[in-house]
């Protein structure tokens, strides 16, 4: 099961630089795996004792759903997100960026139908899955930063997975407002099928959301 759960792995990676070769420079599948390679090792320790989910619930952007072992969306958070979506200026995203991640200098954003990758000054800062992916990002932050005391302290990093976290459970979509529902798929590479885990709008199909499924070991 080792082995098989290793091919699973390159065959993720393979189809991560397929995408990313897509477009001049290499990345990876959200935004921030890509920011956690310039993390210093303080910072990356930092990170990995970050409970995400713990702080978005503390701040009242997630609730537990069902039997508590879940999460869904505060109602107020899905609200001020959706308003910050719609109010988000297209015409300026790199303004918006630079604000978000807290940079100086030039924001290069470059768009294929398979991925977004940013540049800062020429080095890849972060890359999404598609555009509306990127929206939902850079307008939840907008709405953690009225939330979280501790903003103006978070890295980049952290920031961006506080972001992808609740784009796990966006409920529609940031370009043409249809309905986001999770799901999982079969992705084919050159050394293995393996499953990734999905969200996706019912209406323009556009992927929102993708992250592999870890196997079961068992």
């Amino acid at each position: 099961m080792t082995g098989d759960l290793e091919n699973d792995d390159r065959g993720y990676e393979q189809h991560q630089q397929e995408i990313s070769e897509s477009v001049d420079g290499g990345g990876c599948a959200e935004t921030w795996e890509t920011l956690s390679e310039q993390r210093t090792p303080d910072e990356s320790e930092a990170d990995q004792q970050l409970d995400v989910e713990r702080v978005l619930l503390d701040i009242d952007c997630l609730e537990f759903a069902g039997d508590g072992e879940d999460f869904k969306l505060q109602p107020s958070f899905r609200r001020e997100w959706r308003s910050a979506i719609e109010a988000l200026d297209e015409e300026a995203l790199d303004t918006v960026i630079a604000d978000v991640f807290d940079v100086d200098g030039e924001i290069q954003i470059d768009e294929t139908e398979q991925a977004v990758h940013v540049r800062h000054d020429g080095r890849l800062l972060a890359q999404w899955v598609s555009h509306p992916a990127m929206v939902a990002d850079l307008a939840a932050c907008h709405v953690f930063e009225q939330r979280d005391g501790d903003w103006p302290d978070r890295s980049a990093a952290e920031r961006s997975k506080f972001a992808g976290s609740v784009r796990l459970y966006l409920e529609f979509c940031p370009d043409c407002g249809g309905h986001a529902s999770f799901d999982t798929d079969v992705v084919t590479s050159c050394c293995n099928d393996y499953e990734v885990a999905t969200v996706s709008c019912e209406d323009c199909e556009v992927t929102l959301f993708e992250m592999p499924v870890a196997a079961d070991p068992a």
